[in-house]
């Protein structure tokens, strides 16, 4: 089967590897659609380690390559481990997999998709997941102001869980065109952080107080510093992007240390039976989709073969502000 690895900084190669074979507790998986997360993947494509020691790829995987990327496939199951109940061949289900033609995992990391969620919506789904853990854990209320700042993938599910959940949302990033994404995805309003008039429309919008959430999506400080700013005394701050630079201001000097702020990390699902655990938050996120509270159609950008994954990571490398959901082909 194909598979694309990365293989050094910015460099690709694809790869002709031997099917998988089932484990007893596992699915063989043969991939229709993935889809790329344009944040995490394209700092293993420029060879960007997690940590400043360079030590690890990702939270717990050492800094090795080549090494696979990406982790959002929908297929068709092609085999059932003899242990596995509740999946059968030719069930349609999502798997945290890399870009390959078939993968192989443990059943109980699949999800078995119902008929009312596309398969276009369903390759989002543990993206979405990354913005909807990342909203809980700012612990928002009825009524709250939320500001996402970032307009990529990330961001832009971010605005679509708060319109789902009814919260006056505002995105900000200084790219027009993810601003018009914002916009479709249901913002209430959004803004270029590096205008002459931010902070007065930042003054302007909703109450006037501020946000009382912020997530941030930017993957940089200066977005901290955006957020930490904008936010009303005892607001949250969720980090869901991640970051490999450093501060270049004191946050928790002034006037930071006077509003109370609560600076919070987001990253993974809270432990197996907890109200919004791993289930039950990912059935939420499909009935929201099947019932079109949230709609994907205006953050898909791009439509793709699987042959054109390296292109579209040296764009995605270069900055191209108008990429953002990618839907690639198998």
């Amino acid at each position: 089967m194909k598979q694309l690895l990365v293989t050094g900084p910015c460099v690709t190669e694809w790869v002709d590897v031997p099917e998988p074979e089932c484990a007893v507790d596992g699915l063989v998986v043969r991939a229709r659609l993935t889809a790329v997360s344009t944040g995490t993947e394209i700092r293993v494509f420029r060879g960007i380690a997690v940590d400043e020691r360079g030590e690890f790829l990702h939270e717990t995987v050492p800094f090795e390559l080549p090494a696979p990327n990406g982790y959002s496939m929908v297929g068709t199951v092609e085999a059932v481990g003899d242990s596995v109940e509740g999946f059968s061949v030719g069930d349609r289900v999502f798997l945290p997999a890399a870009h390959a033609e078939v993968a192989a995992m443990p059943a109980d990391l699949a999800v078995r998709l119902p008929e009312s969620v596309s398969d276009e919506a369903a390759v989002f789904l543990n993206i979405l997941e990354v913005s909807h853990i990342a909203l809980r854990r700012g612990d928002p209320t009825p009524g709250c102001q939320l500001a996402v700042l970032g307009q990529g993938v990330i961001g832009l599910a971010g605005v679509a869980y708060g319109r789902a959940f009814g919260l006056e949302t505002i995105g900000i990033d200084p790219a027009s065109a993810r601003r018009e994404i914002g916009l479709a995805m249901g913002a209430t309003a959004v803004l270029d952080p590096t205008a002459e008039d931010f902070s007065e429309r930042i003054a302007a919008w909703g109450d006037g107080g501020g946000a009382d959430v912020v997530l941030e999506a930017a993957s940089g400080w200066d977005a901290i510093r955006t957020g930490m700013d904008i936010a009303r005394t005892d607001a949250t701050i969720v980090v869901v992007a991640r970051h490999t630079d450093v501060p270049r201001f004191n946050p928790v000097g002034h006037p930071y240390l006077g509003k109370r702020l609560n600076l919070v990390t987001s990253y993974g699902y809270p432990a197996d039976g907890g109200r919004w655990d791993c289930s039950s938050s990912r059935r939420l996120t499909l009935e929201l989709l099947a019932a079109g509270r949230i709609s994907l159609e205006p953050l898909i950008t791009d439509r793709i073969d699987c042959n054109e994954l390296p292109t579209i990571y040296g764009r995605l490398a270069a900055g191209e502000p108008s990429i953002v959901g990618v839907v690639v082909s198998w």
